[in-house]
């Protein structure tokens, strides 16, 4: 299956290279995104954008809210925090028939959806702190 979400990005248009042992890194309207493989179930799909929002001990309150307004509003994209920066993640099953090139540009869609949200309620969170 890996082999066929790797030919769906590239006739999307998408050069994927290798990214240490994590898997694929590609652009898109520049953002940085990941197809994160899973050997163990190659039947799950993950694309994350990773470090988008940086953690440090001064924004702690913020970055908390914003995590949890990210979990809690959005619907197939969640924020998650691997080290010192929060990644949004959108991942997915994969069911025999699917069309991968519709699939994969809804996935980026929806992340590149979660960066705008993710903007406009760091804002607003800031605005109660």
């Amino acid at each position: 299956m890996k082999e066929k979400i790797l030919e769906a990005f590239a006739r999307l248009g998408f050069c994927l290279e290798k990214s240490d042992d994590v898997g694929y890194e590609f652009e898109y309207e520049g953002m940085t995104l990941l197809y994160l493989c899973n050997e163990d179930d190659e039947d799950f799909l993950t694309i994350a954008l990773p470090g988008f929002y940086e953690y440090d001990e001064e924004n702690v309150a913020t970055y908390c809210a914003l995590s949890e307004k990210i979990n809690a509003s959005l619907k197939y994209v969640k924020a998650f925090t691997p080290g010192h920066s929060m990644w949004l993640c959108y991942e997915r099953e994969l069911f025999g028939g699917e069309e991968l090139e519709a699939l994969i540009s809804r996935m980026i869609a929806h992340l590149e959806a979660g960066v705008v949200f993710a903007s406009k309620a760091v804002k607003a969170i800031e605005k109660q702190f």
